[in-house]
């Protein structure tokens, strides 16, 4: 008899076959390489905080600011990526009480993301030209350099959703 106090077996062939099958289906293509710098640059920025605050004990100042804005890019730049791939965060458990009409669901959530990316493009219109005049706190730049970035990327990955909106809408009504 198993004692409760003892962790549980781990079959580490089992978890390791299931990381060969996730890992067999990645590849890094060329798009991804914009993606990388970016986090390149931000891991970069990141580290020179770290050092000179805690090291050197005298933080430069535009450091906090820069890796603010790098994230920023960095999470629309990525979110691109992942709706090209499918692979955002999903109540994939949902999708088996749908049945038949799970292809019209998966076109609703593709409509409510066109939303959402169409309120983000008129935001960033709106701070550009609210802020047109406006520099960063600690980099030499214009503020609105920032909002064209994001506005941008959203509109980058607005297209791929419209275009995965026409793909969705022909599958859904041929079955």
């Amino acid at each position: 008899m198993k004692d409760a106090t003892q962790a549980p077996e781990i079959d580490f062939d089992a978890l390791a076959k299931e990381d060969e099958l996730h890992f067999s289906n990645f590849k890094v293509s060329l798009a991804d390489y914009p993606l990388l710098a970016l986090f390149a640059a931000l891991f970069c920025v990141v580290f020179l905080q770290f050092f000179t605050r805690y090291v050197l004990n005298d933080s430069i100042a535009w450091t906090e600011e820069a890796a603010r804005y790098l994230l920023i890019l960095l999470t629309f730049a990525g979110a691109i990526r992942c709706q090209i791939m499918g692979s955002h965060i999903a109540l994939e458990f949902v999708d088996k009480f749908y049945g038949r009409h799970l292809k019209w669901v998966h076109v609703f959530a593709l409509l409510a993301s066109f939303a959402l990316f169409a309120t983000i493009l008129w935001s960033a219109w709106e701070l550009i030209q609210r802020t047109s005049f406006q520099q960063m706190v600690s980099l030499p730049f214009p503020k609105y350099y920032l909002y064209a970035g994001v506005m941008a990327l959203a509109g980058v990955n607005a297209l791929v959703i419209v275009a995965q909106i026409i793909n969705g809408l022909k599958t859904a009504t041929r079955s």
